[in-house]
C-alpha cells in the first residue's frame, strides 16, 4: 500500500518480474519461498538504494505493525476501494451469520459497529450481506434481555426479511413443483393401473429398520411421480442428520422447504425428457445439496468420482453418504437396492448383483466399510482409519487362535462329547485347518475352513481320513467370512496399539465407534459360523458321512461325533448299553447281582474274557498287570470302554473267582477289591492274576460232581462258592457221622466209620 502511495507500485512489480521471472502477484502467493523474500528485498534494495538485509523481513514488519481494530479495517477497504473507478463497489457475503454471533453480545455489537463504519467511510460503496436461520434461539440459545436488545437493533437494519416455514413437505414439493396438466395426470394414472403391484413388491424395503409408507393409491402416485414416496420423508431425515453432524458448511442450514424445494427441482430438471416409467434414484438427492456441503467432508465423493470407473458404485456411495447419519435406516444390500431403482421395467436379479459389484469395490477401496450386512459411508479420518486398519498386519496363528474360540468355545463349549449310546463323555482333539489345538487325545475333530491352502481338494481330505481316528468338517465356502475374521483381528490390534490420550477427539470417537461395530461384528461372525456348521461336510474313515440337517452347529457336530465312536470303538457293542457306575461295582462284588450279569450256567461273557486274556497275554511276556495297565488298554481303540465299565467287568470276574486282584502279593477280599476299584490311588499297585483252575470246564465238572454225590445240585457258580458248597454238606456228613459212632458200643461195626469221620473233620477245616 505505501509503494502505491508513493507512486512506486508499477516500478516494483516491473524490476521484481524482471529479476524473479514470474509477477508480483503470482510471487506474493508463496511469499515465504527464500527466493520470493531474497528478489523481494533486493528489489527494494535497489529501488531504495538501501542495503537488501534492510528489507528481509519486511512483508512480516508491515503485517507486525498494521493496526488490528473496525476503523483500520473500514479505512483499508476504504483506501482500496479509491483505487478503482468510481462506479466500483466492494460487498461482504456472510452465510449464517449465527455461527459467528452465538451467544456473545460483544460480537453481535462488533458486526452492528462493522457495517456502520463500512458505510460511513466507504459512503456507501461497501456493504455487507448476510444470511440467518429464523429462529435465532436455537443458534444463540437463551439469550438475556439486553442481548435481545443488541440483537433486534442489529435486525432492524435489515429492511426486507422472507421467513420460510416447515409445512408438509409432500403437499408443498407437490403443488409447487410437481403440478401436472391433464394429459399427463391421464398419462400416469393408466401407468398406475399396469404397475402398481409391481411397485408395491419393487420398492419394498428389509424389515428392519425404520418403515416408510409406499403410494398410497393412484392420487398419490400422480402426485408424487417421478419421487417415491419414501424419499420426501427419508430425504428430509437424512439432511437433519447431516446438519446436526455439521456436514454443511453453515451450521444451521436450512432443512425445510427452502433447501428441499431446490433440491427436488434441480433432480426434476435432470430427468425431464426421460419416458414415463423413469424413477428417481436416491443418489441424484445429493447433487442438489453438494454446494452447501463442507469442502472435506464430500472428499471422498470427489476422489471417487475421479478415480472409479464404475459410475453406479459412485452412486451408491453418495446414496450412502446421504443416510450415514441417519441411524434408524438400516443399509443392508436389500434396501440400498431399493434406494437405487431408476426404472419400474428395472431387471431387479440384475440390478441386485450389480449393486453387490459395486459394494465390494467400494469396500474393497475402503470408500465404504461393512458390518455384517450393513455397509456404511466412511468419512476421511474414517477412511484414513479404516485403510490403516485393513494395512494392519496379523499373524496366521492369530487367525487360527480366533477361528478356535469362535467354533471350539463359542459354538462346540465343550472338551468332551457325549456317547448317547452309554451316556459316556469321550475326549477329543481340537484341530483348525491342520494346527493342533491343545493336547492330543485319541480322537479327533478338525474343522477346515475357507482359509485351508488345500480347502477345494475334497480328495485330500477324505485320504487323511482313512484308518485314522479324525473326523473333518469342511466348512462351506463363504465370501465374506475369512475377510471379516481378519478385519476383526485387525480392528483389534489397531485400536490397542492407536488408542492414546493424545488423539484428536474425532479420531477418538472413530476408534470407540469402531470398537462398538467390532464386538458387534464379533457376534455376527459366531452367528454365521454356527449356521455354516450345520451346512459343512463330514469325512470320515475315507468316506463321506451322509448327515440330517441340524438346527445348530454344536447339534451337528454332536451327531457327527456318534458315527465317529461307533467306527473307532467297535468293540463298544462287547459292553452293551448298559450304563456302568460306582453302584454297579458295589453290588457285583456284594452279590447283589442284576439279571445284567447273567443266569449261574453262562460262561464269562466276551468282555470279561478280553481282560482275561489281556491279563494271561501280558502274564506270558512276564509283565505284570495293574489296574492301570487295563484301563488305559481298553480305553483305546478299538475298545474305548469307560473305567467304571471295565471296573465292573473286573468286579464280574473277581465274583467268578477267575481273576484275583492282591496287593502286596495278598489277594484282596470283596470289601477290599471294591475299595481297589474305586479308589484311584490304589490302581498302580493293585495287580491281577489269573486264578488257576477256574476255567469254566472245570467249573461244569464241579457241579456235575456235586450233584452225583449229594444227588442234588448247587445254585453256586464260581469254584470258590461250589468248593464252600462241598465243605458245608461234607461238615453236615461229619456231624451224622458222629451221631453214629455214639452207638458204636452197642454195634460194634460202627468202628469202620472212624477213618471217614475223621477224613470228613480233616476236610471241614481246610479253606
Amino acid at each position: 500500500m505505501w509503494l502505491d502511495k508513493q507512486r512506486k507500485y508499477a516500478d516494483f512489480k516491473a524490476r521484481f518480474e524482471q529479476k524473479h521471472g514470474n509477477s508480483w502477484e503470482k510471487a506474493r502467493i508463496d511469499y515465504f519461498d527464500p527466493m520470493v523474500t531474497d528478489n523481494l528485498a533486493e528489489t527494494l534494495a535497489e529501488m531504495n538504494d538501501h542495503a537488501a538485509e534492510k528489507y528481509e523481513n519486511i512483508l512480516d514488519d508491515i503485517e507486525n505493525r498494521q493496526k488490528q481494530s473496525i476503523e483500520d479495517c473500514c479505512s483499508r477497504v476504504d483506501d482500496y476501494i479509491k483505487t478503482k473507478a468510481s462506479s466500483f463497489r466492494l460487498n461482504f457475503y456472510v452465510d449464517e451469520v449465527g455461527q459467528y454471533i452465538s451467544g456473545d453480545s460483544k460480537l453481535m455489537l462488533n458486526i452492528q459497529t462493522l457495517a456502520e463504519t463500512l458505510a460511513t467511510r466507504t459512503r456507501g460503496q461497501s456493504w455487507i450481506f448476510v444470511t440467518s436461520q429464523e429462529d435465532m434461539e436455537k443458534i444463540v440459545g437463551d439469550m438475556t434481555k439486553n442481548q435481545q436488545n443488541d440483537f433486534s437493533r442489529i435486525q432492524a437494519r435489515f429492511k426486507h426479511k422472507i421467513p420460510l416455514t416447515s409445512a408438509n413437505v409432500d403437499e408443498v414439493i407437490e403443488k409447487r413443483l410437481l403440478q401436472k396438466d391433464e394429459p399427463a395426470v391421464k398419462l400416469l394414472q393408466d401407468v398406475w393401473k399396469q404397475e402398481h403391484a409391481n411397485l408395491s413388491t419393487l420398492l419394498s424395503f428389509s424389515d428392519v429398520g425404520v418403515q416408510f409408507r409406499k403410494y398410497q393409491n393412484q392420487d398419490d402416485f400422480t402426485n408424487k411421480y417421478p419421487f417415491v414416496a419414501y424419499q420426501f420423508s427419508l430425504f428430509q431425515e437424512c439432511r437433519r442428520a447431516l446438519s446436526s453432524h455439521n456436514a454443511f458448511q453453515g451450521r444451521h442450514q436450512s432443512v425445510g422447504e427452502r433447501s428441499m424445494l431446490g433440491v427436488f427441482q434441480q433432480v426434476v430438471t435432470g430427468i425431464e425428457h426421460q419416458k414415463e416409467n423413469t424413477l428417481v434414484s436416491f443418489d441424484k438427492m445429493f447433487e442438489g445439496i453438494r454446494n452447501e456441503l463442507r469442502g472435506e467432508i464430500q472428499k471422498s465423493i470427489i476422489l471417487a468420482e475421479r478415480n472409479i470407473d464404475n459410475t453406479f458404485a459412485v452412486q451408491i456411495l453418495k446414496t450412502l453418504f446421504m443416510v450415514k447419519y441417519f441411524s434408524n435406516f438400516k443399509t443392508t444390500r436389500r434396501n440400498i437396492s431399493v434406494l437405487m431403482i431408476d426404472n419400474m421395467h428395472i431387471d431387479l436379479k440384475a440390478h441386485e448383483k450389480k449393486v453387490d459389484e459395486a459394494l465390494n469395490l467400494l469396500e474393497n477401496q475402503s470408500y465404504v466399510q461393512r458390518n455384517g450386512d450393513m455397509y456404511e459411508f466412511l468419512t476421511d479420518d474414517e477412511k484414513d482409519i479404516e485403510t490403516s486398519i485393513k494395512a494392519t498386519d496379523i499373524e496366521d496363528s492369530a487367525v487360527t487362535q480366533m477361528l478356535k474360540e469362535i467354533f471350539f468355545d463359542e459354538i462346540i463349549r465343550d472338551s468332551k462329547i457325549r456317547f448317547l449310546e452309554n451316556k459316556q463323555d469321550y475326549d477329543f482333539t481340537s484341530k483348525i485347518d491342520g494346527v493342533m489345538l491343545g493336547r492330543e487325545k485319541e480322537l479327533e475333530i478338525e474343522i477346515i475352513t475357507p482359509n485351508y491352502r488345500d480347502y477345494e481338494n475334497n480328495t485330500h481330505h477324505q485320504a487323511h481320513t482313512m484308518g485314522s481316528t479324525c473326523m473333518k468338517i469342511i466348512l462351506p465356502q463363504d465370501p465374506v467370512f475369512i475377510k471379516d475374521l481378519k478385519l476383526y483381528l485387525r480392528t483389534i490390534k489397531f485400536i490397542r496399539h492407536n488408542q492414546n490420550t493424545s488423539n484428536r477427539p474425532e479420531v477418538k470417537r472413530i476408534l470407540s465407534q469402531k470398537g462398538q461395530m467390532n464386538a458387534a461384528r464379533r457376534k455376527t461372525l459366531i452367528d454365521l459360523a454356527n449356521k455354516m456348521l450345520t451346512t459343512s461336510t463330514v469325512y470320515m474313515n475315507g468316506s463321506k458321512l451322509e448327515m440330517n440337517t441340524s438346527s445348530d452347529g454344536k447339534t451337528f457336530v454332536i451327531n457327527a461325533f456318534q458315527h465317529l465312536i461307533r467306527i473307532v470303538y467297535p468293540s463298544l457293542i462287547m459292553i452293551g448299553a448298559t450304563i456302568y457306575s460306582e453302584d454297579t461295582v458295589k453290588q457285583v462284588m456284594r452279590k447283589q447281582q442284576p439279571a445284567m450279569f447273567g443266569a449261574d450256567e453262562q460262561p464269562p461273557s466276551e468282555a470279561e474274557s478280553e481282560i482275561l486274556t489281556l491279563v494271561n497275554r501280558r502274564k506270558s511276556m512276564s509283565d505284570r498287570t495293574s489296574l492301570n495297565d487295563i484301563r488305559e488298554h481298553f480305553a483305546r481303540k478299538p475298545d474305548g470302554w469307560y473305567p467304571n465299565a471295565v471296573w465292573t467287568l473286573i468286579a464280574m470276574l473277581c465274583k467268578r473267582e477267575s481273576l484275583n486282584l492282591l496287593q502286596d502279593g495278598a489277594p484282596l477280599n470283596d470289601e477290599a477289591v471294591v475299595t481297589a476299584l474305586l479308589n484311584v490311588r490304589h490302581h498302580p499297585n493293585t495287580l491281577a492274576e489269573i486264578k488257576a483252575g477256574d476255567r469254566p470246564e472245570d467249573i461244569r465238572a464241579l457241579k456235575k460232581l456235586y450233584a452225583e454225590l449229594f444227588d442234588e445240585t448247587t445254585t453256586a457258580s464260581t469254584g470258590k462258592e461250589i468248593g464252600n458248597a462241598f465243605k458245608d454238606k461234607l461238615n453236615d456228613m461229619a456231624i451224622q457221622v458222629e451221631k453214629l459212632l455214639v452207638n458204636q458200643k452197642e454195634y460194634p461195626f460202627m468202628n469202620l466209620l472212624i477213618p471217614l469221620s475223621d477224613e470228613l473233620v480233616k476236610i471241614g477245616k481246610k479253606d
